[in-house]
């Protein structure tokens, strides 16, 4: 019969005395080794490689939901079991809001076997909802008007039209557009998540989202520019680790600045597409992002997508030449089928099947697939 190796994280002897006497000899339950209640919890985490962590929390330790939380946004798949003198609602409150799969109260410790190992069943679950490892993917236009947001939310609703689990953050926070083109009427957006949430878990931060008809999972700006100074770098990193393990794919809007919020999206990220017009505004921008990202080491993660908007006195050469990188995608001129999708709310891969753009957003769509799966074999 497999077993579900257990961690146990308490810092009384006697108590870990009492839980070897308990589990040690369960058939379903290998008891593999025991951490004190601090932030070296994660090493062992690291080491054991447990598949349950039970946390016993003794003197109402306030610390004891952090370290539910990190694990839980650290280490996806890891079920974790919150052994309380109490659980009264506040505290249950609290654990779900950390990621607890199961409150157990003393009063029930003789159950605690079957609690463990029904955690630990769901929690199994949970981590092949994805298939596969989770992605990334920054969209980043080199100056404004370059087509970014259009490319984002097509890109997007095509992966989530193949039956991925795929959401879309619009983070240009002052004037996301993202919620326009979708034609979907944004109720609670990324600001009402960041003041009504301290700390968020997965359920927490869906409950902020709105469903698109082709299945794709959406967060959106604040519906007015004065609320953008209330999300900070710590929300994003927060809000994309918390919602890694549940998508296939992640796509973010991001704006044309490079503030602490858009840095930190594109550290976040596997892959970035610096989307540009084929013009010298846009070159110099996307020579400028370039830079940033060369001295933040993140130059490796960037594919230069091109937008046809007609002739130029720039040819490809020229950008690959003052860019140093090869233009990796470009999408063709097609200002009427773009136009009408936008002004209707409509995504051409929807509406246009068959139009050049939606061809183009299908080539991109396989590379994305097609690194995916190469990653994931390595």
């Amino acid at each position: 019969m497999a077993k579900y190796k257990v961690l146990g994280i308490a810092d009384n002897e006697e108590t870990r005395i009492d839980l070897r006497r308990r589990l040690g000899k369960e058939e379903e339950i290998a008891l593999v080794g025991f951490a004190g209640m601090n932030t070296d919890v994660l090493t062992k985490i690291n080491g054991y490689a447990p598949q349950v962590v039970l946390l016993v929390n003794e003197t109402s330790n306030s610390g004891v939901m952090e370290i539910a939380q990190r694990i839980y946004q650290g280490f996806p798949g890891i079920a974790i079991v919150l052994l309380t003198q109490t659980n009264s609602t506040e505290v249950l409150n609290k654990a779900m809001q950390s990621g607890v799969r199961r409150v157990v109260s003393i009063d029930e410790i003789d159950e605690l076997k079957n609690l463990i190992v029904q955690a630990a069943i769901f929690e199994q679950a949970r981590a092949v909802e994805t298939g596969r490892e989770p992605r990334v993917v920054s969209i980043y236009g080199a100056s404004g008007g370059s087509g970014k947001t259009t490319i984002a939310v097509n890109l997007a609703v095509m992966m989530a039209k193949s039956g991925r689990r795929v959401a879309l953050l619009d983070l240009c926070l002052c004037y996301g557009d993202v919620d326009l083109l979708l034609n979907i009427n944004a109720r609670d957006t990324i600001i009402e998540l960041v003041q009504e949430k301290s700390t968020f878990n997965i359920d927490d931060i869906k409950s902020f989202t709105m469903q698109h008809s082709s299945g794709l999972t959406v967060l959106c700006s604040p519906t007015s520019p004065k609320y953008a100074e209330y999300v900070t770098q710590n929300h994003i990193e927060t809000i994309i680790s918390v919602m890694r393990p549940y998508f296939d794919f992640i796509f973010i809007d991001l704006p044309c600045d490079l503030s602490d919020c858009t840095l930190t999206a594109l550290e976040s990220s596997d892959d970035i597409l610096l989307v540009a017009k084929r013009d010298i505004p846009n070159l110099r921008a996307a020579k400028a992002m370039l830079g940033i990202m060369t001295t933040l080491q993140q130059q490796e993660k960037i594919d230069l997508v091109i937008n046809d908007d007609g002739p130029s006195v720039l040819s490809d050469a020229d950008f690959e030449r003052v860019l140093e990188i090869p233009i990796g995608h470009r999408i063709p001129e097609d200002p009427r089928t773009a136009k009408k999708c936008q002004e209707r709310g409509e995504p051409f891969v929807i509406s246009e099947p068959r139009s050049s753009l939606t061809m183009a957003m299908k080539r991109i769509a396989k590379y994305c697939i097609r690194k995916d799966e190469r990653r994931t074999s390595n």
